[in-house]
């Protein structure tokens, strides 16, 4: 078969290709380079939202060190040597369950865990029974302890089988520091 086209325009015709496929890699190239400005975009943006998050909380930092000294100041002092912790916490909550009428029946003192200069003693406390006003009466009390810091930590409410009674568990910590304490 032969071709109605001259040699040149043949010639012509193959550079016309190269140039369009030439041309159509450089575009795609230059889209695919566009996605790559915009991920870097919004991965910049990202960026200078966290550092500007985080230089406002170090521009706080005398707030956060005021506070957490105030904190320090109420927080309970156990001697390097004392071994009671545990019966400690556990006879302060169970006084407040019983000033709030709540009664507990299943609970265990976990394993002392540093955090610095904080100690905390988790308390499992597997079994609980009272009505909702006790309830709240008791976890205000728990948040408002004068000589001691809880933290309820997690806490699971149900019906009880007695009318007019929830039942539940929940995890408490106890924070509290070790050393001498400061008069």
């Amino acid at each position: 078969m032969s071709s109605n086209l001259s040699r040149r325009d043949r010639m012509i015709a193959a550079i016309g290709g190269v140039v369009v496929l030439y041309a159509l890699a450089v575009g795609l190239w230059f889209m695919s380079q566009e996605q790559a400005w915009k991920t870097a975009a919004k991965k910049y943006a990202a960026a200078e939202k966290k550092t500007l998050s985080e230089k406002k909380l170090i521009s706080q930092r005398q707030k956060w060190n005021d506070a957490y000294e105030e904190e320090r100041e109420k927080m309970p002092v156990f001697s390097e040597d004392a071994k009671d912790v545990d019966t400690h916490w556990l006879s302060r909550m169970d006084a407040l369950a019983q000033e709030c009428n709540v009664a507990i029946s299943q609970r265990q003192a976990g394993q002392q865990v540093e955090a610095g200069d904080v100690f905390e003693l988790p308390i499992d406390v597997k079994r609980w029974e009272a009505s909702t006003s006790a309830l709240v009466k008791f976890m205000h009390a728990l948040e408002s302890e004068k000589e001691a810091m809880f933290d309820v930590r997690e806490i699971s409410v149900k019906p009880s089988s007695h009318k007019g009674y929830l039942t539940g568990s929940f995890k408490l910590a106890c924070a509290y520091m070790r050393g001498e304490k400061e008069e």
